[in-house]
């Protein structure tokens, strides 16, 4: 996350901060804000598997099908890391596991062996 020039609520989401989550999107941070790479505060939250802040950011509008400059959606995120209860909250909220990455290859392509159930129903 360091150098991609990723915004305070990048850090909080990736670190699992909940509260400071909490305290930055009541002072105006931008859910939608992305870094360098694309990524949004959102992805950060499912790569580190902190369902608790994914359901918080969805639920200030957060895109559950933000892409990043590779096509990697959010699931995608959870999904490559097994992070089951990412992957659930995502798919409540609308995420799509049939979106492609830049190579052609979706969240249940690159889904860890764990996070394939939840994936496919």
């Amino acid at each position: 996350m360091a150098g991609r020039k990723s915004t305070p609520l990048h850090f909080a989401a990736g670190f699992g901060r909940k509260d400071v989550v909490e305290h930055l999107l009541q002072t105006g941070a931008n859910v939608h804000a992305r870094d360098d790479g694309g990524l949004i505060p959102l992805h950060n939250a499912c790569s580190f598997g902190h369902a608790e802040v994914v359901s918080l950011l969805l639920c200030q509008g957060a895109d559950p099908n933000a892409r990043d400059n590779w096509n990697y959606t959010p699931l995608h995120e959870a999904a490559i890391k097994g992070k089951i209860d990412v992957c659930i909250v995502l798919l409540q909220h609308g995420a799509d596991p049939n979106i492609r990455n830049t190579d052609g290859k979706s969240a249940l392509d690159l889904a860890d062996p764990s996070a394939k159930a939840v994936l496919t129903g």
